[in-house]
């Protein structure tokens, strides 16, 4: 082995130690320093994020609950009106064929159980109404809900790549 190769081989061994030495050397204690305030800083910025899409997302299912809350009382207060509206003229037409059953009026018993069964269809009808009413409001704040949390998500993705960039070296 002659002297030149030696050389060429102790220099290439040295080149590799120091490199491997930089690489694998732990960082100084203000390098760290340096590296946590920023990594704390980038997950208080984060979590300030995070925090402002749930304080904005609250609000907007508490406006979504309200609307449904509001939509659904009114739709109850209109289905009360209706029924009860309903009842009383039943009422007195049924108090009617009654008084005629009663004074034994030919044909009044049929009147009476005709009457009789128009005024359950017409209660049946307006609940089932009620029923369906109700559950196009369910419905439809259910799916506002559903467009908030996706919109929800997509933010906090979007959220979650500006704070973690991929790293390149």
């Amino acid at each position: 082995m002659s002297k030149g190769t030696f050389l060429f081989g102790a220099a290439i061994g040295g080149a590799a130690a120091y490199v491997a030495a930089y690489l694998f050397t732990p960082k100084s204690g203000e390098e760290y320093q340096l590296e946590l305030r920023d990594k704390a800083e980038m997950l208080k910025e984060t979590s300030s994020d995070y925090m402002s899409i749930a304080k904005e997302r609250g609000g907007d299912f508490k406006a979504i609950a309200t609307d449904a809350a509001v939509g659904l009382k009114t739709d109850m207060q209109l289905a009360s009106k209706q029924l009860t509206e309903q009842l009383k003229m039943d009422s007195q037409i049924l108090k009617a064929d009654l008084k005629d059953v009663k004074d034994g009026v030919p044909g009044s018993k049929e009147t009476l159980k005709a009457n009789l069964s128009e005024a359950v269809n017409e209660a049946k009808y307006t609940a089932v109404s009620l029923k369906d009413q109700v559950s196009q409001t369910t419905s439809e704040a259910k799916d506002i809900s559903k467009a908030v949390v996706d919109e929800a998500k997509m933010e906090i993705n979007e959220t979650k790549a500006e704070n973690n960039p991929v790293d390149t070296f």
